[in-house]
């Protein structure tokens, strides 16, 4: 018997032993174990919240976000150093942080490699990493095809009392409005918004799915629309038939293009976890999430190899688009901003808002 017990207490101390001994679980970067905080005015639900469970699994680096609806940029100025990362869903306002001094160099290789110039900050303080088409949507039935096909045909007569918009003064609306001026002149773009002004079957409400509820409604004809808009309406059982009575336009495809909105990433003046950020943006530029990206927002890669989704690609087709990647008339983040304020003045100038009379 105590041959046995000896025996046991050997193997029991072999085992403790061999587990000692055993290689401790690998770090699977650097960072692994770091928290950074996220500020972000995108949605949780789509594709922060997989993105930032899909950080964790691969790099150990852990996500704590922080959600805005609105006020990204007075919120990183009132706190400067609240979060290491910002998002944005407008990148506009990525180029009004910075011009305000509250973003950092990235300083990554890896995205100066990896991200086309263009849809990176000549500083080296931010980088675009999906965009979307602001495009126009038209009734199925009441618009024949052809139509409509710039957005100057938004305010020609034949439309009055046609067209529903959001409010003139949301971002997104500021933001095509800003590039209009920048790319076609000041003359140019104020005549084609005041039009669109006039063209207004109702004062400007509700998000941009709801112009096309207008349409099917009767109440409009045409209005202002992102391209992944467009598809999402088919996922909702209760937006189905806004999408069957609507038809999407990239216009302006025979003359300069289609203007575009886009997302960015930033580094804040955080420093205490500052790999760990760095290491996040490049996560961001990667295949693996533009490709992630791509599949959960339908919005357009920022890396020429990774394709678009095949809803831009199907709707692209109708008009004759190649590939899905419609015609841009590209204008600068810089650019842009350089407008920002005179466009709003414009539309408050002109009582955009108000709506029609």
């Amino acid at each position: 018997m105590r041959r046995v017990k000896f025996i046991l207490a050997a193997g029991v101390v072999a085992a403790l032993g061999n587990v000692a001994l055993a290689d401790p679980p690998k770090a699977r970067s650097p960072y692994d174990g770091v928290e950074i905080k996220v500020l972000t005015d995108r949605t949780s639900d789509g594709l922060m919240q997989p993105l930032f469970e899909m950080l964790e699994q691969d790099t150990g680096i852990e996500v704590d976000p922080v959600f805005l609806d609105e006020g990204l940029v007075a919120r990183l100025e009132s706190r400067p150093t609240e979060a290491d990362v910002v998002i944005t869903k407008d990148a506009e306002l990525i180029e009004l942080a910075k011009r305000k001094g509250l973003l950092a160099k990235l300083d990554s290789p890896i995205i100066e490699k990896t991200i086309p110039a263009e849809f990176r900050d000549k500083d080296g303080e931010y980088f675009v990493d999906a965009y979307r088409a602001r495009g126009i949507i038209v009734s199925q039935d009441r618009v024949k095809p052809g139509a409509v096909k710039t957005y100057e045909d938004l305010a020609k007569p034949e439309w009055k009392g046609k067209v529903c918009t959001r409010s003139g003064k949301h971002d997104y609306n500021i933001a095509i409005f800003d590039q209009m001026m920048k790319a076609w002149g000041d003359d140019k773009a104020k005549q084609v918004i005041a039009g669109i002004g006039r063209n207004l079957a109702r004062a400007p409400e509700g998000d941009d799915r709801e112009q096309a509820k207008a349409i099917m409604e009767g109440v409009c004809d045409v209005g202002l629309l992102n391209s992944y808009y467009y598809p999402k309406m088919f996922e909702h059982r209760s937006q189905i038939k806004w999408g069957e009575a609507t038809r999407y336009v990239f216009p302006n495809q025979d003359t300069d293009g289609v203007f575009i909105m886009r997302s960015a990433v930033a580094l804040t003046k955080a420093t205490a976890n500052r790999g760990a950020a760095r290491m996040f943006a490049e996560y961001m530029a990667s295949g693996q999430t533009q490709r992630m990206i791509v599949q959960r927002t339908k919005q357009y890669s920022v890396l020429p190899d990774v394709p678009p989704h095949e809803s831009m690609v199907s709707m692209g087709a109708q008009q004759g688009i190649k590939d899905g990647r419609p015609k841009i008339n590209f204008v600068s983040l810089e650019g842009m901003a350089d407008k920002r304020d005179e466009a709003v003045k414009f539309v408050e100038e002109i009582k955009y808002d108000n709506g029609p009379g």
